[in-house]
């Protein structure tokens, strides 16, 4: 029988200070809500309706004297679904490290920020793997550029045309404008040095390429450069790191806030913990290993839910390996 603590005395409680800290924990360089907005929710598993396009469909409104109205059949509705798994890593803090920890370590708040820091990353994997794949996006919702295509090149690429391409796309579906855009590190610094850009702005008063500027010339103001990195091997061997972004870029409609009836690229379903938490600390004695035990908690469901009759992405549109580089 699954217990909490099978060799310990104590028992697991929620460690209100250190769940504030692993929910304050930076998650600087991370795409993550700023794609997938998270929601709460109050089941681990439930659905949610999709809406259809008959607002768009006009209909003949003229009432002769004494008839009826015509009368509107309404939305045509769907469901999906979601599975909010739980994501959960436990790290020991032993008795010895505390004995010998020397300010400024902190054991506790070290092994707290290690094991969020993971599942914040394991979080951004999964938000990565499902907007970077062309397969989620509806047919011309996604391009692969290759060769002079891609930005690095100075003299043949054009960046602002493609982006432009893009946000059109994006309006034909919803009619409306994409407003968060997905530049990685390298392919920001690679748009701070293109001559399209810089030309763009060579009177004006700064002179210099910002993200923010970028932004402004591409018509959108939410611009994310994730810069976090990654690393495959294995523990106490060499690791290979890179940027895990890539040079994919993304371009997406993700509204204010949640509502019915308002298209969305995605959502993060977090089925939250006692007391409306989305993260959860916990911690526990083990007794036989002198050791406490931290463990960090999430349970949740990436989905992208603006989605055309196929399943596939609408809200959203992908431009793939933009540099030479990768």
């Amino acid at each position: 029988m699954a217990v909490y603590s099978p060799t310990g005395s104590g028992n697991v409680h929620i460690d209100v200070i250190l769940t504030e800290l692993s929910i304050g924990f930076p998650n600087n360089g991370l795409v993550a809500e700023k794609l997938f907005p998270s929601v709460g929710v109050m089941k681990q598993s439930n659905k949610y309706y999709i809406f259809g396009k008959e607002a768009w469909l006009p209909e003949s409104d003229v009432r002769a004297p004494g008839t009826e109205a015509n009368e509107l059949p309404g939305y045509a509705l769907s469901t999906d679904s979601y599975y909010a798994n739980e994501h959960s890593l436990q790290i020991p803090v032993t008795d010895e490290e505390r004995d010998n920890a020397d300010v400024p370590l902190n054991p506790d708040q070290d092994a707290t920020n290690l094991v969020t820091s993971k599942i914040l990353l394991g979080r951004e994997v999964v938000m990565k793997n499902l907007a970077t794949a062309t397969t989620n996006y509806a047919t011309n919702y996604s391009r692969t550029l290759s060769g002079t295509q891609q930005w690095d090149d100075y003299v043949n690429s054009n960046p602002i045309s493609d982006w432009r391409t893009g946000v059109r796309k994006i309006h034909s579906g919803l009619f409306l404008e994409p407003n968060v855009g997905v530049i990685p590190y390298v392919v920001m610094s690679v748009l701070e040095d293109h001559p399209d850009f810089i030309e763009r702005i060579k009177y004006s008063e700064r002179g210099i390429l910002t993200p923010e500027i970028i932004g402004a010339i591409l018509g959108m103001t939410d611009i994310v450069v994730p810069g976090t990195g990654i690393a495959t091997g294995n523990p106490g061997q060499t690791l290979t790191t890179g940027y895990l972004w890539g040079d994919d870029v993304v371009m997406a409609y993700v509204p204010g806030s949640p509502g019915q009836k308002i298209p969305a690229y995605g959502y993060e379903f977090t089925w939250s913990y006692g007391g409306g938490l989305k993260q959860m600390v916990d911690r526990w004695r083990e007794d036989k290993r002198k050791s406490d035990l931290v463990r960090c908690s999430r349970r949740y469901d990436v989905k992208m839910t603006a989605l055309d009759a196929t399943g596939k992405q609408i809200a959203g549109y992908l431009i793939k390996d933009t540099t030479s580089a990768f």
